[in-house]
């Protein structure tokens, strides 16, 4: 029954795969096809003829690896080393991986970071399994190494060693994962990267605070929203260096940007703004039915409203889609009511 429902849900991270051998828990925690080429492609261009995969699952990455290099899948339990060999063939080795010998290797290592009885995630990185403590010394001793975390992994991340990046992935509006990349791995050392995929586009630099202005935002300006993978590794000033009209963020902290013109960057979702007004249902509503509103999709930040209720009171009769930030600025709050500019 687990075969046949993990077969039945892979399509969506392995298009095409019809004998696949996962579980379920196996399959949600595999990187996607399309995020292990990613990375496999970086091992490619470092000359890595043999890599190691450790706590390598049920070969998500370890089949992405096996395109360019010759692969060992390692992992503590013995099915998901089964599942790895088969699904990679590779070969596939059942041990502990923090007494593992990476001397001149090559590895990638996805730490469990969720309790195998409970399934509860661990949110602190001593508690993964093997500890980052342990993963960051398999790494420092390695020709090159990845190690896969998740995107909310602590910023800045404990212990982190001289020279390595950090690269944050995004697919589609959805960011999936970070990636510690070392040694040989490390592209641009003591930096973050954001990566967008399936388009490719990818960004370095070091974190700074985008530039703030203390002016509200009128109707006409413009609304600029960054991809997660961008806000996430700190980078929203490094891609405004592109940008025209000069951008600056509502709020220290909040995210958002407004300026006088679209930012026509793939690094952000542009919204035209419509109309700002106090953060007050009733008069959201008003000018909403005024509008022809019909779906109205709610957003916020920071908890100022709720979205799935506020969403469903909003909804109108009309044929029109509006989005509605619910926003706190500073000791303020505001209504930003915006539309896609395409």
């Amino acid at each position: 029954l687990e075969l046949s429902l993990a077969r039945g849900r892979s399509q969506s991270k392995f298009p095409g795969t019809t004998d696949l051998w996962s579980d379920v828990a196996g399959l949600e925690q595999a990187s996607s096809r399309m995020t292990a080429d990613w990375k496999a492609d970086r091992f490619r261009e470092a000359g890595a003829e043999e890599v190691d995969d450790l706590c390598c699952g049920m070969g998500g990455d370890a089949m992405s690896l096996a395109r360019v290099a010759s692969v060992r899948a390692v992992d503590l339990d013995p099915v998901r080393a089964w599942m790895a060999e088969r699904n990679a063939g590779c070969e596939g080795v059942v041990a502990e991986v923090r007494t593992w010998s990476v001397a001149d290797r090559f590895i990638h290592i996805d730490p469990a970071r969720r309790d195998s009885g409970s399934g509860r995630r661990a949110w602190n990185p001593d508690d993964y399994q093997p500890s980052l403590t342990d993963v960051l010394d398999l790494l420092t001793g390695a020709t090159g190494g990845a190690c896969k975390l998740g995107p909310g992994i602590p910023l800045p991340l404990p212990g982190r060693p001289d020279g390595t990046e950090i690269e944050f992935l995004q697919e589609g509006n959805r960011l999936v994962q970070a990636v510690l990349w070392t040694g040989a791995l490390a592209r641009h050392p003591d930096q973050r990267t954001a990566t967008l995929l399936p388009e490719g586009l990818t960004l370095s630099g070091v974190p700074e605070e985008p530039p703030f202005g203390d002016d509200l935002p009128v109707e006409g300006d413009w609304l600029l929203e960054p991809r997660p993978a961008l806000e996430r590794a700190g980078l929203v000033s490094s891609a405004l260096e592109s940008v025209p009209g000069d951008p600056r963020e509502i709020a220290p902290g909040l995210g958002l940007l407004h300026g006088a013109e679209r930012s026509g960057s793939d690094w952000f979702t542009d919204w035209r703004i419509a109309a700002v007004m106090p953060l007050r249902e009733k008069t959201i509503r008003s000018w909403l039915r005024k509008n022809d509103a019909g779906e109205v999709i709610v957003r916020t930040r920071g908890g100022a409203v709720e979205v799935d209720r506020w969403a469903k009171r909003l909804r109108g009769s009309g044929s029109r889609t509006w989005v509605v930030f619910g926003l706190r600025l500073g000791k303020t709050t505001r209504a930003i009511i915006v539309h896609s500019a395409d």
